[in-house]
């Protein structure tokens, strides 16, 4: 018995911490275009720039037709750049 209250204190100071954690993320919605294409993507990251490059790659990926226009669309500058609440 008091290893299964012990087991459960963890799991929920586990589940306490990993919210917490997961408040301090930022979220961007990122627009890209490309080739007359556009795509916006929304991506999370625990600083505003790994979620901006991670909203990137994903534009990126949706809108490049290959692999030429995939890198170029990844070392462009966004079209537009918004922070979102969480």
């Amino acid at each position: 018995m008091k290893l299964a209250i012990a087991f459960f204190i963890v799991v929920f100071l586990a589940v306490i911490g990993f919210s917490s954690f997961q408040a301090t993320r930022t979220r961007y919605r990122v627009c890209m275009s490309i080739g007359g294409r556009s795509h916006c993507a929304v991506a999370e990251g625990k600083t505003a720039k790994e979620a901006i490059e991670s909203a990137m790659q994903i534009d990126c990926g949706l809108i490049s037709s290959n692999r030429d226009q995939l890198m170029v669309c990844t070392t462009k500058e966004p079209d537009s750049v918004q922070e979102l609440p969480h």
